[in-house]
């Protein structure tokens, strides 16, 4: 199974609702333990790529993974930080930040367990503007722990470990 749809929500003034498995925003946050640049070496170590540092310093002041919950609002009711999901629909995994310039994001989800991608890297069909968005989706995804990766062009600026329990 893959997460199927997302609705996107750019706090700056821009709204976009998109559906299927490529429309998928992503970002990180300096606030959560994973970011790019708030994450120690040792945290950074288990993860199977690195983020490019420079990169999400030249895009991002914050970029994270969170959850939305089942019936929850974007980007008002994102439990920020929180990386642990039910596989049942309910829950949405989210992604929000803030962008210091427009770029286009990529997003994969990566098995850990199983070493590859569950779903491969897929760009986001929209511009996404300066300023603050955020990002949702239906986790449907079977049981397992899984890294959520955001690339601008071919930079990994975030790379977020969540688990999904059924």
């Amino acid at each position: 199974m893959l997460l199927v749809s997302c609705t996107a929500f750019n706090i700056s003034g821009n709204t976009s609702s998109t559906a299927g498995v490529s429309a998928t925003t992503a970002t990180e946050s300096s606030s959560t333990a994973v970011a790019a640049t708030s994450t120690t070496k040792t945290e950074n170590q288990g993860l199977s790529e690195q983020p490019d540092e420079a990169t999400f310093k030249e895009y991002f002041n914050e970029l994270g993974l969170g959850k939305l919950p089942e019936n929850g609002s974007l980007p008002v009711d994102i439990k920020k930080g929180d990386n642990i999901f039910i596989s049942n629909g309910g829950d949405q995994l989210s992604i929000y930040g803030n962008l210091l310039k427009d770029t286009k994001l990529s997003n994969a989800i990566y098995d850990v367990n199983a070493k590859k991608n569950i779903r491969g890297k897929v760009e986001f069909p929209l511009v996404m503007k300066k300023g603050g968005f955020a990002g949702s989706e239906p986790v449907t995804i079977p049981a397992g722990k899984y890294e959520y990766k955001i690339w601008i062009g071919d930079k990994l600026v975030g790379v977020f470990p969540f688990e999904v329990k059924p």
